[in-house]
């Protein structure tokens, strides 16, 4: 099994490589730091579930690790007005991060 580590978050994930070239390819991407991981992947939609991968200057409340929701797309600057809610309802911040900032969570079934 190939375990790979994504460059933008650094989630150790598996990828299935069905050959040696496929193999090579993977190293090549790994060493110019091209592997994304799906949550980094993934294209982002207004009401997605994201999290905080690296902080904003603009959103100085925002940690590391933090999930929120994507309340806007801007399409024109490729950023995101994100929410993130504390357990009572209150908004713990609200700001804009940039596509390398976050990454998208997959919704609990």
């Amino acid at each position: 099994m190939a375990y790979t580590k994504c460059s933008r978050c650094d989630e150790q994930f598996h990828l299935r490589v069905a050959s040696t070239d496929a193999f090579a390819s993977l190293k090549s991407k790994e060493n110019n730091g091209n592997v994304l991981c799906i949550g980094c992947f993934r294209s982002i939609e207004e009401l997605d579930v994201v999290q905080v991968i690296s902080t904003s200057v603009s959103v100085p409340e925002a940690e590391v690790g933090d999930v929120g929701t994507v309340v806007m797309v801007h399409t024109a600057t490729s950023g995101f007005e994100v929410e993130c809610v504390l357990e009572n309802g209150f908004t713990k911040w609200l700001g804009p991060f940039t596509r390398e900032q976050i990454k998208w969570l997959q919704r609990p079934v």
